[in-house]
């Protein structure tokens, strides 16, 4: 019960966009990235409030006494509602007292004297560092194996269910190969027909209605679109557009829009090892650009644009998103103003986080 078992829940969630840059700059730089796996994390830190707990099946060993009573918890457990916040603080507070800052636009991120960088998430950790420094990632690492009880994991292969990889040239390589061909599986697309474009053009998600169209199971549309949602923000910046449209009719999917979402499953099926190349050193040395646009009044019941951006670094994407805009575009300066507004929100967050 909140206010009584636990007040507070909120962690900090990782950026894809974070690590889209440390993979992007570990590349270009030649820098070194390792795995660390931590143990039964959410078991680590003291629990903050007074907890009891019903004796779990096979303690008959106990004595009668403690049979017939409950225990208090000294730690957290695994369902707790604090226990991922109470574990982020614990690790929080362990990092910054052996010399980490937090990284102002991400708080999954701790920084060592810019020679030592740590995303966290969760209970994976991903520490970069240049050859160098090797010496200072491994006074780190051997800190945190003394802490916590971890596995070391040696160089980062993958990480958030991401594919890494690291090519004879120094580039690196990110794809979600194995997660797409899970999901195809999952929604009995693995021998589906492949398409060449994640949308048909011709197909107007906003054109139905229930004298039209039939209504869809809600439930598997929801399940399609929400994996389709990560793939979209992690890789696939190609998918945006149609995963951004087919989140709008979540709560009511008609026929139209079941067939569009297995539409992009049908184009991920003949695009599973599409990667994002980081170039390695001796690559591009272009700085961040940014990119924008929108389609003109792309829903026709309310007359509003669905815009996108894309941010660039030494040549590979490493931010993007593509939304439908909160306002009506009465012009094209209009239309472009506003694209422009939402991508140079997004270039602030990126440019302080590099």
């Amino acid at each position: 019960m909140k206010g009584v078992d636990f007040d507070e829940t909120y962690v900090p969630v990782r950026k894809l966009t974070t690590l889209h840059y440390l993979l992007c700059f570990m590349a270009y730089n030649s820098w070194n990235s390792d795995h660390l796996d931590v143990v039964t994390a959410f078991l680590n830190p003291k629990i903050d409030k007074v907890v009891y707990a019903e004796l779990p099946e096979g303690s008959d060993w106990l004595s009668e006494s403690l049979r017939t009573g409950f225990l208090q918890l000294n730690k957290a457990l695994y369902g707790l509602k604090q226990a991922p916040r109470l574990w982020h603080q614990s690790i929080d507070g362990f990092l910054l007292s052996i010399g980490f800052h937090k990284a102002s636009a991400d708080h999954n991120l701790y920084i060592c004297n810019q020679v030592v960088m740590l995303l966290l998430y969760v209970d994976d950790i991903q520490l970069l560092y240049a050859e160098s420094t090797k010496s200072r990632a491994i006074d780190v690492k051997e800190l945190l194996m003394r802490q916590y009880k971890m596995k070391n994991l040696g160089p980062v292969k993958q990480f958030l269910g991401l594919e890494i990889d690291r090519l004879p040239d120094g580039s690196v390589t990110l794809v979600q190969q194995s997660y797409i061909n899970m999901i195809l599986y999952r929604y009995g697309m693995e021998n589906a027909n492949t398409v060449n474009t994640p949308m048909d053009y011709k197909t107007r998600l906003d054109n139905v209605s229930n004298n039209a169209d039939a209504e869809s199971d809600h439930a598997q549309y929801q399940s399609i679109v929400g994996s389709l949602i990560y793939t979209a923000q992690a890789t696939r910046p190609d998918i945006a557009f149609a995963v951004a449209a087919l989140s709008r009719y979540l709560l009511k999917p008609y026929k139209t829009h079941m067939t569009a979402a297995k539409r992009v499953l049908q184009y991920l099926k003949s695009t599973a090892d599409a990667k994002l190349i980081f170039s390695g050193p001796g690559g591009s040395l272009e700085g961040l650009v940014g990119y924008t646009d929108s389609d003109w009044a792309g829903d026709r019941h309310d007359r509003k644009s669905q815009g996108g951006y894309l941010f660039k670094m030494a040549g590979a994407p490493i931010s993007w998103k593509s939304k439908k805009q909160t306002v009506v575009a009465t012009s094209a300066k209009n239309l472009i103003l506003t694209g422009a507004t939402g991508a140079s929100e997004a270039y602030r967050s990126t440019g302080s986080e590099i």
